[in-house]
């Protein structure tokens, strides 16, 4: 699903759940602390639990520590569960603050309560409840391959200065990472917004823990229709290019489920042959390319740079030996294309001479030139043009760039529509494939809905305030579906790249 950054890519230990250590490229990195944070309800501790009997069944040494329930909540919490609570590898205790008596005051302060006696260090008195005594409480368990403090919050009275109360979660993460060698979860309470607030992300935690941690996870619940789901999604994981979409949380008896494993058909079982795009990481995220026998839309917002998008998929379908027939955009007249097919090592007159390039004109930018058809003409319908065009034609299939807006403003909607169904049945097949281009708030709603519904593929690009351009695979059949890539434009062939 993901690759990683393979040079300084840490040892993984399961989470317990296949598809989240598919999104983490094998799971959480060892030796490191990962945060899980989100609102009551979700499933932090679950997935907490579950990622210790994964622990357990590979022969770890575990250890669970509860800052909030006792032991009989926690076994009554985990009864629908499979998990084995009373494992010999399973270590459960406790840093409850209660208010006690310690060597350091005569007045009562906070201090650790545990599930034994072992902190009572004297008779009536116990370890205070501070950054520094912590620590040292929890130094027996030093064997621990794998640690779960369930929950952050719960220490939140060991200081209310919340400089000390950072330091001492940082010292927890050194003392579990460093002294322990253990890879190590907290999870934290949120009950403030969503995940998201004007579509700018939130961190899903009131405090600077986020940034003592090497990853934080995030889950929520959200209203779909009439139904409250719960929703996960990997906000940071240091050194792993992982998936950033969100999954769906159900629960069953061996703990979380983390679903789709594929919001596509997987690629093996795909029936379908691809065109290549020729662009680093595009064919990755349409799961191999263009298909043959269908369409692919390819919207925008009028922002957005296209050319070097499409002449990279044009001089690939020259490169497959394929012909080119285009319906090109206004701002696509004869000089420009030719100057892209240059620096593609291709000849504009050569191609059309050759019978390789034809242009459907909806704007009267090309003249009368070799293989160039004005749709203007109303002696010439769409259907017969391309029936020519494919007689014509000297490769081994079509690759049709068409730009709709203009196809739909020359001809008129039904036209347009009806010459997309003959496509379909008539023409699109093994060898020949499809991309239409528009702008729907140009081109209008309606009919650019027909467009989309009527492609196996839908891509979108655009371009943000800021200047970045944005590409995302919004419906296929294979493929990322939902993946935001950046755009980036280099000097070197195909002259884009996405990120």
């Amino acid at each position: 699903m993901v690759d990683t950054f393979a040079s300084n890519q840490p040892k993984q230990y399961s989470t317990g759940s296949d598809v989240l250590d598919e999104i983490l490229a094998g799971g959480y990195p060892a030796g490191r602390t990962t945060l899980l944070t989100g609102t009551p309800g979700t499933g932090k501790l679950t997935l907490a639990m579950q990622f210790l009997q994964a622990g357990l069944e590979n022969g770890d040494s575990c250890l669970f520590i509860s800052t909030e329930q006792p032991i009989d909540e926690l076994h009554e919490a985990f009864a629908p569960f499979t998990f084995d609570l009373t494992h010999e590898d399973l270590d459960i205790t406790s840093l409850h603050a209660r208010t006690g008596r310690t060597f350091e005051s005569d007045d009562p302060e906070l201090v650790i309560e545990t599930f034994d006696d072992g902190e009572i260090i004297g008779e009536g008195f116990s370890a205070p409840f501070n950054a520094e005594r912590i620590p040292q409480v929890l130094e027996r368990y030093s064997d621990a391959d794998r640690v779960v403090l369930d929950s952050i919050s719960g220490l939140r009275p060991m200081s209310e200065n919340p400089d000390v109360y950072r330091r001492g979660v940082l010292d927890l993460i050194q003392l579990f990472n460093d002294d322990f060698d253990a890879t190590a979860l907290f999870t934290a309470e949120h009950l403030g917004s969503g995940p998201r607030s004007n579509h700018v992300e939130s961190l899903s935690t009131p405090d600077a823990v986020q940034y003592n941690v090497y990853g934080v996870i995030r889950l929520w619940r959200e209203q779909i229709r009439d139904s409250f789901r719960r929703f996960l999604d990997v906000m940071k994981m240091r050194g792993v290019n992982h998936d950033t979409r969100q999954l769906e949380l159900t629960f069953s008896t061996e703990g979380i489920r983390v679903i789709p494993r594929n919001r596509t058909t997987p690629e093996e079982l795909a029936i379908r042959t691809d065109l290549p795009t020729g662009i680093p990481g595009l064919d990755d995220l349409l799961g191999g390319g263009l298909p043959f026998g269908s369409g692919t839309v390819l919207t925008h917002g009028g922002q957005a740079k296209l050319d070097p998008l499409l002449f990279s998929m044009v001089s690939t379908a020259l490169d497959e030996n394929l012909s080119v027939v285009l319906v090109p955009r206004v701002k696509t007249p004869p000089e420009h294309v030719a100057k892209w097919l240059q620096r593609s090592g291709e000849s504009l007159t050569d191609l059309r001479d050759e019978n390789r390039l034809f242009v459907l004109d909806a704007v009267g930018a090309w003249g009368s030139g070799p293989n160039v058809y004005d749709l203007q003409d109303e002696d010439a319908g769409l259907t017969y043009l391309i029936q020519e065009i494919e007689n014509r034609q000297n490769g081994d299939g079509l690759f049709m760039l068409f730009n709709t807006e203009a196809q739909v403003h020359t001809v008129g909607r039904e036209e347009a529509r009806q010459f997309r169904y003959w496509l379909e049945a008539n023409l699109l097949n093994e060898n020949h494939t499809l991309v239409d281009i528009h702008n729907p708030k140009v081109m209008g709603a309606e009919i650019a809905d027909f467009f989309e519904d009527a492609a196996s593929q839908v891509i979108e690009t655009w371009r943000e305030a800021s200047g970045l351009q944005y590409l995302q695979l919004q419906k296929g059949d294979v493929g990322a579906v939902g993946d935001v890539r950046l755009v980036d434009h280099t000097t070197e062939p195909p002259f884009i790249q996405l990120e």
